[in-house]
């Protein structure tokens, strides 16, 4: 299969963290699994949503207006010749500036205002062109399908006053000013006043805008500083702002992804192998639904995969995805949970390690490619500190009341080497430990590939009095009672103070320190994500030693196979 070759060829350098496993997925089946499905990617929602949104066809040919369809089929109402357009909420919003971006805002910005009370004339009209006839006839006139019917609407005021106002300077005795409802949206000229077209289809029906008068061409729109393919969705959640999505088919989705999870100039079989994960991973959450409830499928960031349109695509990473298309990872006849990370550090985890996930495909091995590349991994090894003070303010404020932390350890490792479990203790004697992911993610660390070493007054983490000992089980005891047996062969009581050697071979007594938290802790580590799955760095390093994508994903996913549905 060719596509359509973008015009504009960036590269990125940076890799992004590794994305999260999603909960409650259902796999999707092979019976059930489209080639290249319609999806919506959320790009502006909740707090980022926006007052209004700006479009510009970079073909040229203007829009398609209308709504997508239950089967996401575009549905075209009307159309505009305009190439640059803004659709807006049918609330008072003013053009302007509002930090590097012009466009719609709430706040009074200039004199550029777009109203939301209007007078509409009476009747209304079979078609979109008869409609825009009969509005043409008018100033201000503009066509408006609400709920299913065709309307004129003249004007646009800042409140009911100045609409009635209007009525009578206008002398529309016959008109009604109406306002709008909280789904309501506008589409204007971008930087004036003008309505071209108003769309209210309740709570059923959201606005669709296919860029193009046509489907012969594929067209490039730029939102926001990003080019995208495909069309967009406005919809008004609880009469709110604007929450954008990008309505574009799944393999061109993926075109996008890949480049922004993974550099486009790595060898092509790494490539190809991030387009493998792309997909699988997109399709389980676009089937499962995973942002349904916010009007689309996935988001664009880390929470999903991250997607800012196609400007970064290049020629190369286009040939991965042509080259794998339709191609998704499976296990026993369903879809895998294809999660990955930048670099495992030397070992890969299991998933019910990390999350509890029994997936049979997901199995923590030593990686043996990685180390080959690691002069070129930024961050490949990494050092955390922490002072035994730093370690009790941080517990307090998460809710774990302390004494003071007197130890801090890795208490538990996977047979890959992989801390799963680390456990802090307090002068007392009381402890909290960590499990799976928490090794991680607790203390904002880059990967559970790592020890923890500790120096100074504490002497190890050892706590005051007789002092404390964590047994092959990880069972933290006392050792007040403790027997020794000295150079002559004497068994005697461990009386007194005992005295500890540390990592550097210093030796300290345990009673003397440790809780007036000048203990430093000592996290060295490699890696960079959650470990599960995939490295992307290793499969850059396989491919560069011969290895294919289908070689990479068998070697990360045990026992699956790569195909088409």
């Amino acid at each position: 299969m060719k596509r359509l070759k973008i015009r504009k060829f960036v590269q990125i350098a940076a890799l992004t963290l590794a994305i999260a496993i999603p909960v409650g997925v259902i796999p999707a089946s092979a019976a059930s699994v489209e080639v290249d499905p319609t999806i919506k990617v959320g790009l502006f929602y909740g707090s980022s949503a926006l007052p209004g949104a700006n479009l510009l066809n970079d073909v040229g040919s203007g829009y398609r207006l209308g709504y997508y369809d239950g089967s996401r089929s575009f549905q075209e109402l009307a159309y505009t010749g305009e190439t640059a357009i803004s659709v807006v909420k049918t609330q008072n919003v003013y053009y302007g500036t509002s930090g590097s971006w012009k466009g719609y805002y709430d706040t009074i910005t200039s004199d550029i205002a777009v109203g939301c009370w209007h007078l509409r004339m009476p009747g209304s009209y079979g078609s979109f062109e008869e409609a825009a006839a009969v509005a043409s006839y008018y100033p201000g006139g503009f066509t408006a399908w609400i709920d299913g019917e065709w309307q004129v609407r003249v004007g646009n005021y800042l409140d009911q006053e100045s609409a009635r106002a209007a009525q009578n300077s206008l002398g529309l005795y016959d008109a009604a000013v109406v306002g709008t409802s909280g789904y309501g949206v506008s589409v204007v000229k971008t930087g004036t006043s003008q309505i071209l077209f108003q769309f209210d289809g309740g709570s059923g029906l959201c606005l669709g805008i296919q860029p193009g008068l046509s489907d012969r061409e594929k067209t490039e729109t730029i939102f926001r500083g990003y080019t995208y393919y495909g069309g967009f969705q406005y919809q008004r959640l609880g009469g709110g702002d604007l929450t954008v999505s990008n309505v574009v088919g799944l393999e061109d989705y993926v075109q996008g992804v890949i480049v922004r999870e993974m550099s486009s100039s790595w060898p092509l079989e790494a490539l190809k192998t991030q387009a493998v994960c792309a997909r699988t991973y997109a399709y389980r959450n676009y089937t499962a639904g995973k942002h349904r409830d916010k009007g689309f499928d996935l988001c664009n960031s880390t929470c999903c995969q991250v997607y800012y349109g196609m400007d970064a695509v290049t020629s190369s990473s286009s040939r991965a995805v042509d080259e794998t298309y339709g191609e998704y990872a499976w296990y026993n006849g369903s879809l895998i949970e294809a999660v990955y990370s930048s670099h495992d550090g030397g070992a890969t985890e299991s998933g019910v390690n990390v999350w509890g996930n029994t997936s049979p495909y997901l199995i923590g091995k030593v990686d043996p490619y990685e180390a080959a590349v690691a002069d070129k991994i930024p961050n490949y090894n990494w050092t955390v500190t922490y002072t035994a003070q730093e370690l009790t303010d941080l517990l307090n404020a998460k809710g774990y009341t302390n004494s003071g932390i007197v130890d801090f350890r890795v208490t538990k490792t996977s047979p890959t080497g992989n801390a799963i479990e680390i456990t802090f203790t307090d002068s007392s004697g009381k402890s909290w430990s960590k499990i799976r992911d928490d090794c991680r993610t607790f203390l904002g660390l880059r990967s559970i590939h790592y020890t923890i070493t500790s120096s100074g007054a504490g002497g190890g983490g050892v706590s005051v009095g007789n002092g404390y000992v964590v047994d092959g089980s990880g069972t933290l005891s006392s050792l007040d009672g403790a027997y020794a047996i000295d150079g002559s062969g004497t068994l005697g009581s461990l009386g007194g103070t005992p005295y500890i050697i540390d990592g550097s071979g210093a030796v300290t007594p345990a009673g003397s320190g440790g809780g007036d938290g000048s203990t430093v802790f000592t996290i060295n580590g490699s890696g960079w994500g959650h470990n599960v799955g995939m490295s992307q760095w290793c499969a850059y390093a396989m491919a560069q030693q011969g290895y294919t994508y289908r070689d990479i994903l068998t070697f990360y996913y045990t026992g699956i196979e790569v195909r088409e549905p």
